[in-house]
């Protein structure tokens, strides 16, 4: 049985193709994705622009030749924090829907949240350490604290970095009063989750989705040797990620753009995240940083299987060593 599941986020639209056999244990076949930018220009407005929809209808033309290329059986499709915010969000779903013959689950924050945790457990061996787990969204942010048997607390925030771009438009390259700004604006909006990572003593914290695969990008193009396995999670030493926090602080937008290792769709977005991810730390007392290759596909992904599983089945699905 072969699978796709795409994430249709605010900044990017990910496809994962997997194939799913009698030994329980998935197959990936294809990972794309695609610069749809569905929240530019509309998203602190509640509203999806003409232009980010053609956008979207370009990635599905490909996404959908892909699918039929691996002959994919059963599709999982998933819209975020710009879609569900949007006045028209429905409306463009059900355009999707019908033009390219998929369904799509607009899903809450916390449904997101739960799907995240599937996946990045999946990547990196959780224990009995009490951890936060954070994916940085163009349209939310999703926090989870949990361990390997539950999760403790979880919230949805709409502080996703296109939302923040777009708030606050900063200088190129960005100023210490715009950078003041944005922490005492990050503050206002997380007591309750300085609150929750000091009661559960976390001091690890593990980052899902684009911008921490950025992080590990360009600290691997610097350092190839750090590039070691298992490729589902990197350790970002804090030193490293400060020297990069600083090194993004300072860049200009072209600069950016020439780093060895950044991805295109972060350039404009990496410094807000990565304002974003210092302030947790410092404020937090967060003392070791992973980057986790698993998200909310990936969740959605054994989700599915274990969902679809015999009882034997289940005792064996893990998560795929590259």
């Amino acid at each position: 049985m072969r699978i796709s599941v795409i994430d249709l986020g605010t900044n990017t639209f990910n496809l994962l193709v997997a194939e799913w056999d009698e030994t329980g244990i998935p197959k990936i076949l294809n990972r794309s994705k695609y610069a749809t930018k569905i929240g530019k220009g509309g998203i602190n407005n509640n509203i999806i622009t003409d232009e980010a929809i053609e956008r979207a209808k370009n990635a599905f033309d490909t996404i959908t030749e892909i699918s039929n290329q691996f002959e994919v059986s059963k599709t999982l499709a998933f819209a975020t924090s710009a879609i569900r915010s949007a006045e028209n969000g429905n409306e463009f779903v059900k355009l999707i829907e019908e033009k390219y013959h998929v369904n799509i689950e607009i899903i809450s924050g916390d449904r997101e949240a739960d799907l995240i945790f599937s996946g990045t457990k999946k990547a990196i061996e959780l224990n009995h350490e009490v951890v936060a787990i954070l994916d940085i969204g163009g349209g939310s942010n999703e926090i989870i604290i949990a361990n390997n048997e539950k999760i403790f607390w979880k919230n949805s925030y709409p502080l996703g970095m296109t939302r923040l771009l777009e708030k606050f438009n900063p200088t190129d390259p960005i100023n210490k009063n715009m950078i003041r700004d944005i922490e005492e604006y990050l503050k206002s909006q997380m007591t309750d989750l300085f609150e929750a990572l000091d009661i559960h003593s976390v001091k690890t914290l593990i980052g899902s989705s684009g911008s921490f695969d950025t992080f590990k990008q360009v600290l691997v193009a610097k350092s190839p040797e750090l590039n070691v396995f298992p490729a589902t999670h990197f350790e970002i030493k804090l030193k490293d990620f400060f020297k990069l926090h600083q090194l993004f602080l300072a860049s200009s937008l072209e600069e950016r753009e020439q780093m060895p290792g950044m991805d295109p769709v972060r350039v404009e977005l990496i410094v807000i995240a990565s304002i974003f991810i210092n302030y947790l730390i410092k404020e937090s007392g967060i003392s070791k940083l992973f980057q986790s290759s698993f998200a909310l596909k990936e969740g959605a992904l054994f989700e599915f299987i274990e969902k679809n599983s015999s009882p034997s089945d289940e005792d064996i699905i893990t998560e795929q060593k590259k």
